[in-house]
């Protein structure tokens, strides 16, 4: 079933759409919200999950837009693999195994994520201060990386930076490929 439009999901609704598979709008889960889609496949929108929140999607392969996860929500999408910019903040877990290729990634102040496939930010890598990224497949960032102070971008096979790198001296950049080549 494909939904048309923004979709809110509440403590009130949340029950209402097992069968979607496919959302043509935005998608926003709201606070203490568990929603489990096991036929979504596709949302063309932005996802904002907000403070606890979580979306069980596992055969969610594609969203179109911004992907928001705010402090303490979760979201477990084990056939993701491309995203538009994401957002994370502290204590959010992003488990998303096969996500391969996002527009942006912005982490904020102590988040940490672990995307063992990722391979492509087309846009800017943007780690706030003690935040951590573990991507042992990212080959390219196509603009600019930013880590602020203690962030820690731990890519090993990095090749490729388009743009500039602006990391502050306490930030760690481990990227041997790139940095000896």
């Amino acid at each position: 079933m494909k939904h048309m439009g923004n979709l809110t999901v509440t403590t009130e609704n949340v029950h209402d759409f097992p069968a979607v598979t496919e959302i043509y709008g935005h998608l926003t889960i709201e606070e203490g919200v568990v929603l489990t889609a096991p036929a979504l496949t596709f949302v063309r929108g932005w996802v904002t999950l907000a403070k606890d929140a979580l979306l069980t999607a596992r055969n969610l392969g594609e969203i179109n837009g911004w992907l928001t996860m705010t402090t303490g929500s979760k979201l477990e999408s084990w056939h993701l693999t491309k995203a538009g910019e994401v957002f994370i903040e502290p204590a959010a877990e992003l488990d998303a195994p096969k996500l391969v290729i996002v527009t942006a990634l912005n982490l904020q102040r102590d988040a940490y994520v672990v995307l063992p496939e990722l391979q492509v930010v087309a846009r800017n890598l943007t780690l706030l201060p003690g935040a951590s990224l573990f991507a042992r497949a990212l080959e390219r960032v196509d603009m600019s990386i930013t880590l602020r102070e203690r962030a820690r971008l731990d890519a090993p096979m990095l090749s490729h930076i388009g743009g500039y790198y602006d990391g502050d001296p306490t930030a760690t950049l481990v990227a041997p490929k790139f940095v000896n080549a």
